[in-house]
Order: structure tokens, then sequence, then C-alpha cells
């Protein structure tokens, strides 16, 4: 008799620790579709018993986006006519749940034990989910819906640092990464969400593709740009590209969107100490020269700044403002010499002077026509007015005539 009553006492303790799941849970579990169980979860997400609950919760919201999903994948592979919204959205769809369910099943449960059920599950079937979450991606880009471009790319990136896909074979074998980065922070551009750019693009910072690289750059520089709006921001801008430039040493969009900065708030000292410091370190540094050249024009010490300016070659990106600011220096100075040698009551000159004066508004002159050369239509720099005015007083009536309404 004794045995017999150990055995009940046992078949209750064991009915009763099978018994767990709570009527939250049973609900979810038995929801037949995607919206109906997502719905009683956010409902009910706090009467759940405990991570395990939740975990499990989440995972039947992975399970039908993964059955919507594979539905329509089925159609395109077979060539069958497919709803490619509902099968994009259901990729998401189980992406984002699949790392809520992660973020649970990573917890200890009710006995404090840290017990992953759905994990490895998971990693598998949710790797097809990233590569349409990517296409995706792709396809409202192409369909200049930019927000939900963002949104695709920036949850491919999301992913890959979740703890569902950290650290995995998938993650590190992904060369995706930086175009999905690249993209993403096209998008936040053109939605004119300029943090959000700022924010996604360092994935790409570091591709190895050179021309994601490059673009990348251009974005992040232009994104961190157009995100000042006050003096706090400005000053942020500053040190967010003090400490891109400790990151990226080499990378001469960085030193120049710095060195911009640095001019821009006449913090010509620190201008200073970085080129010469850079100069130190390689003499050829040409952006260097040009910083030193405007720090130069802008002291009004013209010969050094023409030196400076100088050692810039024509294939150097910004040739054409560099060959424009040194004529304007050229003829900063031959006024300042007519200012200095001509009679204080008629303005005659010596025929010495008067040479001289020719001499070096022929120099300016040169370098006024290869910004012409460069920017025909005046779309960097204005250069018509300035060489008029040197055509005028070295006699060129005809030159002077042919750009008279410029």
């Amino acid at each position: 008799m004794k045995k017999l009553m150990m055995m009940a006492i046992m078949f209750v303790a064991s009915a009763t620790a099978f018994a767990g799941d709570s009527d939250a849970l049973k609900a979810i579990l038995k929801a037949k579709t995607y919206a109906d169980a997502e719905q009683l979860l956010k409902a009910n997400l706090n009467q759940l018993a405990d991570n395990a609950e939740k975990a499990e919760a989440y995972n039947k919201l992975v399970e039908l986006a993964m059955d919507a999903f594979n539905a329509q994948d089925t159609k395109r592979m077979i060539q069958q006519e497919y709803d490619a919204e509902v099968m994009y959205t259901n990729a998401y769809n189980a992406l984002v749940n699949g790392m809520e369910c992660d973020k649970y099943d990573q917890l200890p449960n009710a006995k404090g034990k840290v017990k992953p059920r759905f994990h490895d599950k998971n990693l598998d079937r949710l790797n097809s989910a990233r590569i349409a979450v990517i296409n995706g991606g792709v396809e409202y880009t192409n369909k200049q819906d930019h927000k939900k471009g963002y949104d695709f790319f920036s949850m491919y990136l999301n992913s890959a640092k979740s703890s569902l896909f950290a650290g995995s074979d998938i993650v590190k074998n992904d060369a995706n990464l930086g175009l999905a980065s690249y993209y993403a922070g096209r998008c936040a551009i053109l939605n004119e969400d300029y943090a959000a750019a700022t924010a996604v693009l360092d994935e790409a910072l570091n591709d190895t593709s050179a021309e994601i690289r490059d673009g990348a750059f251009d974005f992040k520089l232009y994104a961190m740009n157009r995100s000042q709006k006050t003096a706090a921001d400005s000053a942020k801008y500053l040190n967010d590209m003090k400490e891109l430039m400790v990151k990226y040493p080499t990378n001469e969009k960085v030193f120049g969107s710095y060195g911009d900065a640095l001019l821009s708030q006449n913090m010509t000292a620190e201008l200073t100490q970085l080129c010469d410091s850079r100069l130190a370190a390689n003499s050829g540094d040409v952006l260097a020269r040009v910083y030193k050249g405007m720090i130069a024009m802008n002291d009004k010490k013209f010969p050094e700044a023409i030196e400076a300016f100088s050692t810039v070659p024509e294939s150097h990106p910004s040739f054409l403002q560099i060959v424009f600011n040194r004529a304007v220096c050229k003829m900063t100075m031959a006024g300042e010499f007519q200012d200095t040698h001509a009679n204080k009551n008629t303005g005659a000159m010596s025929p010495a002077d008067d040479a001289k004066l020719k001499e070096m508004l022929s120099d300016a002159k040169v370098d006024f026509e290869k910004a012409r050369q460069l920017d025909p239509d005046q779309q960097t720099v204005r250069w018509a007015a300035l060489l008029r005015n040197i055509y005028y007083n070295l006699g060129e009536e005809e030159k002077y005539k042919e750009i008279e309404n410029l």
C-alpha cells in the first residue's frame, strides 16, 4: 500500500511539472495567423510566465512568418506568380521575431538555468530570410521607396549584430555587410535622416571594395556635415571629425572635411599643427600644403600662399579652387604694388614700375585663364569679373569685350 501511495505522489508531481504553460502562451500557440499571434503576444507579453515562455511565444511568430515567407519564396523559385510584398514583409517579420526569441532564449528560465531551445534552429532557417531582406532593400530602393529601403538594409545589418547571428559563420563569411551599410546610408540621406546615415555607414567604411569605401566616406562626411544645426552640433561635428582622423589617418576625404571644419571655425593653430605633423611624416602631402596655403592666404601672407599652392598638381581634385586662389593672391599683390608705387595725386607710375605691374597682372592672368578653362560656366569659382579687370588693365580690349557680359 505504501508503495502505491508513493507512485501516486510522483504522478501528481509530474503532472504539475508539465502543466506549466500559461493561458497567455497557450492562446498564442493556438493562433493560426501571424497577425493574430502578434496581437496576442503584444497584449499578453507581461502575462507570460518567464523568459522561456516569451522565447516560445516569439518563436511561434517566427514559424508563422517563415511559413508565409516560404510559401511565396517557393512560388518564386518555381517561376510561379508570387507576392513580393508579402514575401519580403514576412522575411522581415521573421528576423525581427527571431532576434527577440533569441534574446529571451539566452536568459535564465524559471529555474535560473540558461538552456536555449530555439537558437540553432532559428540560426539555420532564418538565413534565407536575411537574404530576402537585403534583396527587399534593393527592390524598394529601385522603386524609390527609400524609407523601406533603409528599414530593410538596416535590418540586415542589425541582424548580423544580434545574439542570434553574431559570431556565426554566416556573419563571418558575409560579403554583403558593406554593401548593405552603403545603401542603408544612401537611403537615410535621401530620407534626410542624417543622424541615421552617420550611424549606419561604418561597416561600409571598411569594405574590401574601394568603390564602396569611397562612396561610404562621401556619404558619411556629407551626413555628418548636414547634421549641424546648432553651436553644440558644430562642436560635436568637430569632435567626431577628430575621432575619424584618428581612426582613418591616411584618408584624404576625412582630412579634407576636418581641415575645412577647422578653417571655417578659425582654428588655424590646430590646423597648422595638424598640417605640420602630416608634412613631417610625408613631405609630399598635397592636401596639407593646400591648407598651409589657405592659412597663409587668410593671413595675407600671399607669397607664402602662392608657394604652397604651386605645389598642387593639376590632377589633384581641388586644383581648380587652388589655381583660382593662387590667381587671387597674385592679383591682390599686384593691387598692393600699384597702391604703394603709384603717384598719390596722379596715379602715374614710373616705366619700370608700370612694367613690373603688368608682369604681375600677366602672371595672375595665366591662372585665371586656367580657372576659366577648367570651369567655363563658373559653376565653382567666379573668375569672369576678375579676369575682365586684368584684361582692362593690360589693355587687352578684345578679350575684355569677349567676356564683358559674363
